[in-house]
């Protein structure tokens, strides 16, 4: 298996939360206990809630490759469920993918990709994910930006043809969540990205953030010089709302170069992203916000 050691009981934690959710009833009104004699509030009620939510936090499930991701992403994939059609408004179950070839020549080889591209109200590309970045944009390449410095030729490649994504200026990616095609914030279950040439651990990670603001944890990808790295994570309830992804020590450019032509400049380890995954965006999961 390609899920962290540490999950190995995951599943059998996960079921046993949705069976620990749908037991607690956090919407009855206010009662009395007749045999304590206290009464149940809104109070308690919320702190209820923020229990289940912290028990929900704790009990992820960690997919980790590196070399031949294939069967990394496989068993991603299969945590999360049925691929899903991407048309606006949300199925509630199954995923989401962005393999980034849905995007148009005019919108390729450009530092000007919309950031909303995957959230328009469009067949085929309303999937829920709205970009930002401390950089100034974001780029999708068919050659795996060779045409942003020669010496990428023999750094990149991509996992699904042809096309690869990068932010520009910054190696900083922040994903937020909505009901795909439209303006509604949601949140996912799940989320998981495929890095092309992860020279030193560290150099590609994943924070995942609720809708509160709150840390879900930060997931290091492999090392896998040459090659790719995977890393997702799966969580029993949707509660991730955001995701930041670091791709790279440094941002792509002229003058930025990969470690492994130190000989040509300064040099950092660059990274790349291919395909991004993740849980249906469902909107109304607030149960991360009541603590």
């Amino acid at each position: 298996m390609n899920f962290a050691h540490r999950d190995m009981n995951g599943l059998v934690l996960a079921a046993a939360l949705v069976g620990l959710v749908s037991g607690c009833n956090l919407t009855t009104p206010t009662s009395v206990n007749q045999d304590a004699g206290v009464a149940v509030t809104a109070a308690s009620r919320r702190v209820a809630a923020g229990e289940v939510a912290s028990a929900v936090r704790s009990r992820q499930l960690v997919f980790e490759g590196a070399g031949d991701v294939t069967s990394s992403v496989a068993e991603f994939r299969t945590a999360l469920g049925t691929l899903n059609a991407n048309v606006p408004g949300s199925f509630g179950s199954g995923r989401r993918e962005i393999a980034w070839d849905a995007v148009p020549a005019q919108a390729t080889n450009t530092d000007a990709f919309p950031a909303d591209f995957f959230n328009q109200p469009i067949a085929g590309r309303a999937r829920g994910a709205v970009f930002s970045t401390p950089g100034s944009g974001f780029r999708v390449s068919d050659n795996n930006f060779v045409d942003v410095n020669s010496s990428y030729s023999q750094e990149f490649n991509f996992f699904s043809p042809i096309r690869t994504f990068s932010a520009v200026g910054d190696p900083v990616t922040t994903v937020e969540f909505f009901v795909p095609g439209s303006n509604t914030p949601a949140t996912t279950t799940s989320f998981g990205v495929v890095f092309s040439d992860v020279d030193h651990p560290g150099s590609a990670r994943i924070r995942l953030f609720d809708a509160a603001g709150r840390s879900l944890g930060t997931y290091l990808a492999p090392s896998s010089p040459g090659a790719f790295s995977f890393v997702g994570v799966v969580f029993p309830e949707p509660i991730v709302a955001r995701v930041e992804i670091l791709s790279g020590q440094a941002a792509l450019g002229a003058e930025s170069f990969d470690v492994s032509n130190h000989t040509l400049g300064a040099a950092r380890d660059l990274v790349i992203m291919d395909d991004f995954l993740y849980g249906e965006p469902i909107a109304g999961e607030s149960q991360t916000a009541e603590n």
